[in-house]
């Protein structure tokens, strides 16, 4: 990866806020299962970025 293309990618910092906003909301995952951003005993998630992202639990994406 070039300079120029790294310099494109935000840290994950930036995503972790993404998330802290999410926090408290629930939600139905693409598998059925569900999951609440911010509660400890929720499902962790999975997303897989196709052409349509599919979002479901880590335990269906195995």
């Amino acid at each position: 990866m070039t300079k120029e293309q790294e310099a494109q990618y935000e840290d994950a910092d930036s995503l972790r806020e993404i998330i802290k906003n999410l926090e408290k909301r629930k939600f139905k995952l693409d598998c059925g299962h569900v999951t609440t951003f911010g509660y400890y005993l929720s499902n962790d998630i999975t997303i897989k970025t196709n052409k349509h992202p599919e979002i479901i639990c880590s335990l269906c994406g195995y």
